[in-house]
């Protein structure tokens, strides 16, 4: 969600920079209870790499309305 308020209020660099930090404050997230992280063995300190993939897409976007 802070990605889409920045993009909303600042534009897509911003929202790109705010999907990086979300993504890499996935890291400090408490061990999962459910779903396929709760048995993978996911360990702690390791960001989420579907967050990762979001701040991505984040970004390739901000780099197309990047002026030239």
């Amino acid at each position: 969600e802070p990605a889409l308020k920045a993009l909303d209020a600042s534009g897509p660099e911003a929202a790109a920079k705010a999907a990086r930090q979300g993504a890499e404050a996935t890291a400090a997230m408490q061990k999962a209870k459910a779903g396929r992280s709760a048995y993978i063995g996911r360990q702690l300190d390791t960001a989420d790499p579907g967050a990762f993939a979001v701040a991505e897409v984040f970004a390739a976007v901000a780099a197309l309305f990047a002026p030239a």
